[in-house]
């Protein structure tokens, strides 16, 4: 009989040690789950941040070479991507001369509408955008402006007063789901001009302009000096999910030791794998400089 309570003792004995060992599993695991879920999170954080502030080191880069006339020859200006590669590295930049841009606050309405509809809006809709526009920013005559009835595609309450950013469109109610990088690539309120210049047009709105030929449109052959730059950077390592971007909107500025300056960041645009949406390939020395390239290739081995 001691025999078989000993056998027993045992077979429970190890039952329970089992039963033991599920519930710790029980509670171990989802906080290991946990923990390395939280790690990974971090470690993407950590990569975005420094892919980030190489971008945004290289936006300036850039910037500067578009101060003093270097990158203007050698990069597309009208929102084209041009990409390089430096080890595991791919990097895309694009590029927008704001005379290629429609200003809000000196284009009439005609222009404004091609510009909605090179959104997708049709005739209708983007024509009642252009004069809700007109309307926000303010006519010669600001009483019989601020008597004129809010439209249904436009803000709730007119401003009567200049666009500061592009921004504001969000204010429309048929413009509120746009996304805001969508209405940089056709919008600026630095320019200054009532015209664009066809030859810095973003794809986007130059087959509305090219279809709208001979309609009294007011282009512009040719570009005149760029008043503004959108900059934007992208940089993704091979193998990663994660991917850093900078975008700013620059002025030049000769009283900078740069030679520009900042005037607003851009929106950042949906970040997609770099290498199907690049169409110019170049090596980073061309794209960047001979010294920041070498300092990449440094960063990158």
């Amino acid at each position: 009989m001691s025999g078989g309570d000993e056998s027993a003792s045992a077979g429970f004995s190890l039952v329970a040690v089992l039963v033991f060992m599920l519930i710790v599993s029980a509670v171990v695991v989802p906080f290991a789950v946990t923990a390395k879920t939280r790690l990974m999170i971090a470690n993407n954080e950590v990569e975005q941040e420094r892919l980030s502030l190489l971008a945004e080191g290289l936006a300036n880069v850039v910037s500067s070479e578009l101060a003093d006339g270097s990158a203007t020859d050698k990069l597309p200006l009208d929102s084209t991507p041009t990409g390089c590669r430096s080890g595991e590295f791919a990097f895309e930049v694009r590029i927008q001369d704001h005379g290629g841009l429609i200003d809000l606050n000196a284009a009439d309405a005609h222009l404004l509408s091609l510009g909605f509809a090179s959104l997708g809006f049709d005739r209708q809709i983007s024509e009642a955008l252009a004069e809700a526009a007109i309307q926000f920013r303010g006519n010669t005559n600001a009483f019989a402006a601020k008597a004129e009835p809010a439209t249904s595609v436009g803000p709730a309450q007119n401003k009567l007063a200049p666009f500061e950013s592009v921004s504001e469109l969000q204010e429309f109610s048929t413009l509120a789901s746009t996304p805001l990088h969508d209405l940089y690539d056709v919008f600026t309120v630095n320019s200054k001009r009532g015209t664009v210049g066809l030859d810095h047009t973003p794809n986007r709105l130059r087959g509305v302009l090219a279809a709208a030929s001979g309609s009294g449109v007011s282009v512009m052959q040719g570009a005149a000096e760029a008043s503004a730059y959108t900059v934007e950077i992208t940089a993704k390592r091979d193998g990663s999910g994660v991917a850093g971007q900078a975008g700013f909107i620059i002025e030049r500025f000769p009283a900078s030791a740069a030679g520009f300056r900042r005037l607003s960041r851009s929106p950042a645009a949906e970040i997609t794998d770099i290498a199907p949406t690049v169409s110019r390939t170049t090596n980073c020395d061309a794209l960047f400089g001979t010294e920041a390239a070498q300092i990449l290739r440094g960063w990158a081995s």
